[in-house]
């Protein structure tokens, strides 16, 4: 049996691409959340549901470094072979903040706490697993992005608008060099990113918020994405045969992979992002 880690998955498109997943059968389902309850709410329903039984929830906040190493080290005590890990759990500009290792809650919660847990489980993951990185085309924002030095990101007031923006295209950027990094290890590990679309979930809170995303959805009708043709489209390339040894790729709402943006593909920003990430978690020494 097949095991797949799913961050943020008690609810939008965590829950239900977990719920496609455990509609094929034969995969150990782990909803990797930051609110038990809530987990373990979404468990039982995915279980209700779909009939699947091998479906259980952990603990996890991908804005706080212990909490992931917590979440590492539980895994650990498991003993599973990690066969696909979707990084999803994030949030929206909406919120703001310092976390308690002092980076902005945005660009912590996004991008550094999903690359210490990446990088931390990838002993534990099968010879040909799968990494997918949940990013948006707001990385390439109306009125574009001019990427800036990391350390400006991380350690940020939070007061930038385009904040989730430079998550997203941070995500793509460790796409990018991952799956790069282990071609060059000789790995049939394989890295991609997947974007769902503007989706109407409760991804925001905020209802200023909701009325600007409403306009942006009139602006912008291309950027719109449907829940279930993007959670069914994430559980294909999460679990396919169609996609051995497919990556460095993006995906856009659906089992195609399309160009990102022209300034994802900048090779210099994303080892600085890399170089500075791995001294941001603390493995730069290792």
């Amino acid at each position: 049996m097949k095991t797949v880690v799913i961050t943020g998955a008690n609810a939008g498109l965590g829950f239900e691409t977990a719920k496609h997943i455990a509609r094929k059968g034969g995969y150990n389902i782990i909803l990797a959340c930051r609110n038990k309850e809530k987990a373990e709410v979404a468990k039982e329903k995915i279980v209700k549901d779909t009939g699947c039984k091998t479906v259980s929830s952990m603990l996890i906040d991908t804005s706080s470094l212990q909490s992931v190493r917590s979440f590492v080290e539980a895994f650990k005590k498991l003993n599973l072979k990690l066969d696909c890990l979707i990084c999803n759990a994030g949030i929206s500009p909406a919120h703001s903040g310092t976390t308690a290792d002092g980076f902005e809650l945005v660009f912590a919660t996004n991008h550094i706490g999903h690359f210490l847990l990446v990088n931390l489980l990838l002993p534990y993951m099968s010879e040909n697993g799968r990494i997918i990185n949940v990013t948006s085309d707001m990385h390439n924002p109306p009125g574009g992005l001019e990427w800036k030095d990391p350390d400006l990101l991380a350690y940020a007031d939070g007061s930038d608008r385009k904040k989730y923006s430079y998550s997203k295209l941070a995500n793509i950027y460790f796409t990018y060099e991952l799956a790069d990094r282990m071609k060059k290890a000789n790995s049939e590990i394989t890295v991609n990113a997947f974007n769902p679309g503007m989706m109407d979930t409760n991804f925001h809170g905020d209802i200023n918020y909701v009325e600007r995303e409403a306009t942006v959805k009139q602006i912008m009708p291309h950027r719109v994405g449907d829940l279930a043709k993007s959670s069914a489209a994430l559980a294909e390339v999460a679990t396919s045969g169609e996609f051995d040894g497919v990556t460095g790729k993006f995906f856009d709402r659906s089992t195609k992979y399309v160009p990102s943006s022209e300034l994802s593909y900048n090779e210099k920003n994303r080892i600085d992002l890399w170089n500075k990430s791995m001294k941001w978690v603390g493995l730069d020494k290792k």
